[in-house]
């Protein structure tokens, strides 16, 4: 599937938070959730920064309200990775996050987007 250049960053980080969740549902990714998690707060932070705000417009609220829900479970998932509890659930659960934002969200922003200028 192609994507919309502007989320083609955010679609390729997609593919080292699967490596980690897979790790984490092995039982190996503590040390790579806890060097990956800078990255991951950034992650979504552009998220939502850069794309809450097309979907609000386009009024695709519920996308709004579960995008947010799942990024806050995962912060609390990810603390108690990191404490040595529920790392396959956080792994499960990161994966379910990234299918979500690529089959559902994504396509709804690229629906939304402004063209690109040429």
């Amino acid at each position: 599937m192609r994507r919309d250049p502007r989320l083609v960053p955010l679609s390729r980080e997609h593919h080292a938070a699967l490596r980690l969740a897979r790790a984490l549902i092995g039982g190996t990714g503590v040390v790579m959730l806890t060097q990956m998690r800078p990255e991951l707060q950034a992650h979504f932070e552009e998220e939502e920064r850069d794309l809450l705000p097309v979907l609000r417009a386009a009024g695709e609220h519920a996308l709004v309200r579960r995008l947010l829900s799942e990024h806050a479970q995962l912060v609390r998932l990810f603390d108690d990775a990191q404490a040595g509890r529920r790392c396959a659930e956080a792994g499960e659960a990161l994966i379910a996050h990234v299918r979500f934002e690529e089959r559902e969200m994504f396509p709804a922003v690229e629906r939304h987007l402004a063209p690109v200028a040429a």
